[in-house]
């Protein structure tokens, strides 16, 4: 059973898509996919140092409802003023219910 509560952070999942300007300069624009909310989960720093992992391998963990659109691992999530992208997309039990993303922070 899911507990509706548990979705109660906004994201939205978009592509980059390149087009041409006016002038005829190619230009990155935000295609939004997806706005939902979503269970989110990060890696805690315990774990990350009993598993000697780098910092910088932080996962965060978003779960959605199963989107009747396409998400894919070329896709970026936008949360929280930060962009991550996917890494790593899980179908819950196959059940097509909830949808697990594993995402990590974009340097810029």
């Amino acid at each position: 059973m899911i507990n509706a509560g548990d979705y109660n952070r906004k994201i939205s999942i978009y592509k980059i898509v390149i087009s041409e300007d006016d002038a005829g300069f190619k230009t990155k624009t935000k295609s939004v996919i997806l706005s939902t909310y979503a269970k989110v989960k990060t890696t805690k720093g315990f774990t990350l140092i009993a598993n000697n992992t780098d910092f910088e391998k932080a996962y965060t963990n978003f779960t959605i409802r199963y989107p009747k659109v396409n998400i894919t691992r070329d896709m970026l999530i936008e949360y929280n003023g930060k962009t991550y992208s996917i890494e790593y997309l899980n179908n819950v039990d196959e059940a097509n219910i909830e949808l697990e993303i594993q995402a990590k922070v974009v340097d810029k």
